[in-house]
């Protein structure tokens, strides 16, 4: 397989959404058009069909959608679940029915104080492209049985906001974190994971001693 970069710098005002700003005008470097689908500031109700129903560890406060873990101890979860595995001691949440073509901007921060193995984790596509932190500052991308690429100059950094935009069709995807805009085109770019019975989705896991907070997100459905 063969793979190619190309950067390009976007102005973060131009891409991402603003705080409880109006929806903005559709633009993409992939894309001629497309149909906004999904618009949320977290002002109301958690819209199940995108993030499944309310429960204790999911729940909107102040304008934000504020994921935590279910249990704060393995002996809490046991004794309320009856099983010793999948114990909910993390924060996990999903942002359900992606398009196979979108464009997506997105307000996120990992409220943690430090990194974990494999968390946070932001999954791009369950289990599939994964957006994670470096250790100082800036991101790593890695595709599933592909590359990895890191990209500190986007200095994203644990608790944090995140503005992020991606757009994506199978075979390309655009990440643009903080205005630092990358493009990968690789055969292994793909958000379809064919065990994944409820996708296309986003998966987001946030390791122990971690909320996830979202501030705004807009989904555009794409043609060619």
């Amino acid at each position: 397989m063969k793979y190619a970069i190309t950067f390009a710098a976007v102005l973060c005002s131009a891409l991402c959404p603003c705080t409880h700003a109006a929806d903005p005008a559709f633009k993409s470097q992939l894309f001629e058009k497309g149909t906004l689908v999904y618009s949320d500031d977290f002002d109301g109700e958690i819209n199940r069909e995108r993030w499944g129903a309310p429960t204790r560890d999911k729940q909107i406060a102040d304008g934000k959608l504020i994921v935590s873990a279910k249990f704060k101890s393995k002996e809490e979860a046991m004794k309320a679940l009856k099983r010793d595995h999948h114990l909910g001691l993390e924060p996990v949440v999903h942002l359900n029915r992606i398009p196979k073509q979108f464009v997506c901007h997105m307000r996120y921060k990992f409220e943690t104080k430090k990194l974990t193995p494999g968390r946070p984790s932001f999954q791009i596509g369950h289990h599939m492209i994964v957006l994670g932190y470096l250790e100082e500052r800036g991101h790593r991308i890695k595709l599933p049985d592909g590359p990895s690429f890191t990209a500190p100059e986007s200095g994203m950094k644990l608790g944090e906001w995140i503005d992020l935009v991606i757009e994506y069709r199978k075979g390309e995807i655009t990440i643009g974190v903080n205005g630092s805009s990358e493009t990968y085109k690789h055969d292994a770019v793909t958000i379809i994971n064919a065990k994944d019975k409820l996708g296309p989705r986003f998966t987001f896991k946030g390791g122990p001693n971690c909320q996830i907070m979202f501030d705004s997100v807009r989904l555009w459905k794409c043609d060619e």
